[in-house]
């Protein structure tokens, strides 16, 4: 086996820990008609849904959208129609969980990772991404993005540094040590990426970033069977990633 982790199998930094950016534009293919018959038990729920969506499509004013859904919807019935909503109605309720959602719907909304709808996917993805970067106190978020900024500047000691302190105030908060493994990472601190990346996932088995993360600390410390078993494990999580498969195909290749 060739001892330097090739470009192939290697998943750039931005993708595998970054979070994406929300859309401000949606995708044309999100404009799609209504399939299937809104949820049974709550039709009218579902309809008023779908058409802030569609008007949000339309109008592309996302900001509206937010206020029409907090004005109309807890969380609770978003998560349900995210999960058993047509198809329409749950591109609607996982954007809006992205817009809204606490920490609590991480779950129904990683489901959306395995959706076979590709804008549920794309929509899930992102908003899993903000619910991360929110799912502590106002202050903990805060001092969050300021880490983020500070690894977006490559200022990754000040970075480690401060996600250290934040982990200290607030030891649960699994996205602190995904953006101190990014730091340790980026500092060549292969070892101490992966402890972290290990600490995000043991918070949210459901780190896409970290998973992917993880196998990379594991391709930088030459230990390839367990970089593809943690690829293995991402793509369980997220299972039409083409990326993953393309990472686990090349590393059971090179297993031969």
């Amino acid at each position: 086996m060739s001892r330097r982790p090739a470009q192939a199998v290697g998943l750039a930094l931005t993708l595998v820990f970054a979070p994406a950016i929300w859309i401000a534009n949606p995708p044309s293919c999100l404009a799609s008609p209504r399939h299937g018959a809104d949820v049974m038990l709550e039709p009218h729920t579902a309809s008023l849904l779908v058409d802030y969506f569609e008007t949000f499509l339309r109008e592309k004013d996302i900001e509206a959208f937010h206020r029409s859904v907090t004005a109309r919807y807890t969380e609770g019935t978003l998560s349900r129609l995210a999960r058993s909503g047509s198809l329409q109605a749950r591109r609607a309720a996982v954007l809006a969980l992205g817009l809204i959602g606490s920490f609590q719907v991480n779950e129904t909304v990683a489901r959306g990772l395995r959706d076979p709808d590709p804008v549920i996917r794309n929509l899930s993805h992102n908003a899993l991404w903000a619910i991360w970067f929110r799912a502590d106190t106002a202050e903990n978020n805060a001092t969050l993005q300021e880490v983020r900024d500070l690894i977006g500047r490559e200022r990754y000691r000040e970075a480690q540094d401060l996600a250290a302190k934040l982990i200290a105030r607030s030891p649960n908060f699994a996205e602190a040590y995904n953006q101190r493994a990014i730091a340790l990472f980026s500092q060549d601190k292969f070892a101490e990426s992966a402890a972290d990346c290990r600490q995000a996932l043991e918070r949210n088995p459901y780190h896409v970033g970290a998973l992917a993360g993880l196998g990379q600390c594991f391709l930088r410390l030459d230990r390839r069977r367990d970089a593809l078993a943690t690829f293995r494990r991402a793509l369980k999580v997220e299972p039409y990633s083409t990326s993953l498969k393309q990472t686990v195909e090349h590393l059971e290749t090179e297993g031969d």
